[in-house]
């Protein structure tokens, strides 16, 4: 099945400067898919993503579905993606 994943401001520096990916894959989840990408993209992007200590998503980091953040869907991390589902990646925003 086909995902496709957006990145915005650092978190787009670090998948290739892409805006959006589309990545083929079958039976994952949220976690699958940040967890892919960590491997895709390296330590800098895996260490963005997830707290190194307790190896959670970090608390600042956005992760939504289809518009709707992770922590709002029943299954959370673990919630399983189906074809054509979008993940969005906001990283903190600063600005006044």
């Amino acid at each position: 099945m086909k995902i496709r994943v957006k990145g915005y401001l650092t978190l787009k520096k670090l998948m290739g400067d892409k805006a959006e990916i589309s990545l083929e894959i079958e039976n994952t989840t949220i976690k699958g898919v940040l967890e892919l990408l960590s491997q895709r993209f390296g330590q800098d992007f895996k260490n963005s993503i997830f707290n190194p200590k307790t190896k959670e998503v970090h608390s600042h980091i956005k992760v939504l579905v289809n518009g709707r953040h992770y922590h709002n869907l029943p299954d959370r991390l673990d919630t399983r993606l189906k074809e054509g589902d979008e993940v969005a990646l906001f990283p903190p925003v600063a600005g006044g």
